[in-house]
């Protein structure tokens, strides 16, 4: 056993090959002749660049917020102890795994989104949008009920100490929470990059997960906040970005569906537009 270097021989082992396979089909499947990516590049045309910047480079910043405001946590809660760190680590590891439900659907939702939209039918858009959704919204219902019910099973497969576990079935509580809202952001926040909205996602990530979160999960549990002294628990973390998550969430809901009804009178109307 090599501990956290086996763990780190592990990962560089799985990424390198997945480059080389990757690079075995590129070079190999007729399906990306058309791509012609070995030939020569064509020189860079900079308004393109520019218009593609504009939209990535806030989207960017918030896949930076989004992974930072998670993973930070790990940094603030190893003051608390080696038992409190480890079951923060398998409450994120579950949450990753999770995650991998909502960011699939969001991505392949968004793919559809904006082939209609590039189509001009805004009204196929808007269909896939609902159906996304619905499809996220009943899988993050569904796994969180399930993170509940075996939520103690689950952290003992991690570790065999009766703390670690405890700890753990605590958190996978707000686990839960954190991934029934994180469904319907991650959904949302895909799509209204499709309607070319990115701006407002960022700043909305930087005040809330940032701030409402991290920053709240620290000030309780090292601070106190009103009648609360500090709680020197990761529950803090876990509960402060669930909450800030569920108001991400319904403020995302709110600008995705401000950017499909005038989409969708627009189409209905004839316009060109989208």
């Amino acid at each position: 056993a090599q501990g956290a270097v086996g763990c780190a021989w592990a990962t560089l082992v799985v990424n390198v090959s997945m480059l080389g396979v990757a690079l075995w089909l590129l070079r190999t499947q007729d399906i990306y002749v058309p791509l012609r990516i070995w030939q020569r590049m064509e020189p860079p045309h900079w308004p393109t660049i520019l218009g593609f910047a504009r939209l990535g480079v806030p989207a960017g910043l918030a896949i930076l917020v989004e992974v930072t405001s998670f993973t930070l946590m790990a940094l603030f809660i190893a003051r608390q102890g080696t038992v409190a760190t480890a079951a923060h680590q398998i409450a994120a590891n579950i949450a990753a795994v999770l995650y991998m439900v909502p960011l699939s659907l969001a991505i392949a939702t968004s793919a559809r989104v904006s082939y209609w939209l590039g189509a001009g039918n805004a009204i196929a858009a808007r269909g896939v949008v609902f159906t996304g959704f619905r499809l996220a919204a009943l899988m993050g219902i569904a796994l969180a009920a399930i993170l509940i019910i075996v939520k103690e099973p689950l952290a003992a497969l991690y570790s065999s100490s009766t703390a670690v576990v405890g700890i753990t079935g605590g958190l996978l509580l707000w686990v839960a929470a954190y991934h029934a809202a994180d469904a319907l952001q991650t959904l949302s926040v895909f799509v209204l990059r499709s309607y070319r909205i990115t701006i407002a996602p960022l700043a909305t990530y930087c005040l809330l997960l940032w701030g409402a979160g991290l920053g709240g999960g620290y000030v309780l549990a090292y601070r106190g906040l009103g009648g609360w002294g500090p709680m020197a628990s990761p529950v803090p973390f876990w509960a402060a970005s669930a909450v800030a998550l569920a108001i991400t969430a319904v403020l995302f809901v709110l600008m995705l569906w401000a950017a499909i009804r005038p989409a969708a009178r627009g189409n209905e109307a004839g316009s060109p537009e989208r």
